[in-house]
Parts: C-alpha cells; structure tokens; sequence
C-alpha cells in the first residue's frame, strides 16, 4: 500500500495495544510527554543514562538476559535476538539464556521466577483494564515482580473510575509512568488482520473486540441474512 502511495500510518504499542484505541496512548504523541522518548531507539541517549547510573563503562554491568526460542515461532525469536544486539550496541554483554518453554520459561520465567532481563509475550486481554492489573498488582502473574505505590494505586483507580473521559487519563497516566520508569518495555512480535466484504455476513465489521473476548463479544451478535 505505502508503495501505491496510501498512507500507511504505524501505531507503536504501549503496555496497552495499540489496538485498544480508547485506552491506549501513543508512545509518538505529544500527550506521551518526555517519557515518550524512551521508545525511540538512541544508542547514545541509552549511554548517557547508563553514565548517569554510574555505569561509565557499560561493560561492566552484568545481568542475565532470557527468552524460550521453542514456542512462538520465528518472527518472535528474530526479535528477541535483535534485542541482544541492542544491548550490544551500547556496550553490553549479557549472558544470554535461551530456555525450554515447558520445563523452565512458562514455569519459572513467565511467573516472574528469574533474575535480569526476560523478553516474552503478554497474554492478549479484550479489556484494557486488565493489562496494569496483571503487571502492578499482587498477583502470580506480575512478570517483574513490580511493586510500586504510584502505579498499584492508579490500577486501583481506573478500576473505580465510571467517567470514561477520568478513566482515559488514569490510563494514559499509567503508560506514562511505566515508560519513565522502565518497568516493562513494549514491541512487537506478530500481528494479524482480517476482513469481510461479502454481503450476508452482518455486523461481522461491526460487532468486533480483540483477543478471548470473540466467544461471547463478537461471535453471538455475527448473523447471515439469507436475503441478500
């Protein structure tokens, strides 16, 4: 399309998907604030905070970097290696440990059982609440361990919160915060799209969500209109 000169705009995702469009901020926006720029790839900004930490020689910061290779195909792995070579690239050298996804990564690693740094998939949910409620909560699941009174409390209040439009901000607030603070950092391993254009297929377009939520959100209210 972009080669047909269609303008091919490209979401970046936050801790909420980009698809969730009525929660999600954009890391690209103005509205992201400074912390927006954590997203953008700039090996020599990564330096300076590493100075800044007192890791004047990059090098010399140790951690173990973790990933399982034998579940979620190639696009997945190529970039969990390209993200060794980010590392890299700014003078770090972790040990890299690529794991069994049954005996230790969806056991131990993906429960927030690990030390360093660990690169997997998040369980997609067909709501945006969900999503802070799994990564800075007290719950099994919370993969970093993420025990912050900031973000526990603006999870607890966007749960409360009726008003849609107060509801957004807490949101938006949420992914400001992660990103400043650096607890879980977004991209993007595979997608999918789909498409209906044949007449009998009713709300197919428009009675859509995302993820698990088809069985009882989408699938039900899908009808044929034998008329047309």
């Amino acid at each position: 399309l972009a080669d047909a000169g269609i303008d091919m705009p490209r979401d970046w995702n936050n801790i909420i998907p980009a698809g969730m469009k009525r929660w999600w901020l954009d890391p690209q926006s103005p509205e992201h604030g400074d912390s927006g720029k954590y997203f953008n790839y700039d090996p020599t900004e990564a330096k300076a905070l590493l100075a800044a930490a007192g890791y004047d020689d990059p090098s010399s910061l140790k951690f173990k970097y973790q990933y399982t290779a034998n579940r979620y195909g190639a696009a997945f792995n190529s970039v969990a290696e390209a993200n060794a070579l980010f590392l890299n690239d700014i003078g770090i050298s972790p040990e890299i440990e690529i794991q069994d996804y049954n005996s230790v990564y969806f056991t131990q690693t993906f429960t927030g059982n690990f030390t360093g740094l660990a690169y997997g998939y998040e369980t997609p949910f067909p709501n945006g609440g969900a999503y802070p409620q799994r990564y800075f909560t007290d719950n099994n699941l919370n993969h970093s361990r993420v025990n912050d009174t900031e973000l526990a409390d603006l999870t607890a209040r966007q749960q409360q919160e009726l008003d849609e439009e107060a509801r957004r901000d807490l949101f938006h607030e949420i992914q400001r915060k992660n990103a400043e603070k650096g607890f879980y950092f977004p991209q993007q391993s595979g997608a999918g799209t789909g498409f209906v254009a044949f007449p009998k297929n009713v709300n197919y377009n428009d009675r859509r969500t995302l993820f698990y939520g088809g069985g009882t959100e989408s699938i039900p209210y899908w009808w044929i209109d034998t008329r047309a």
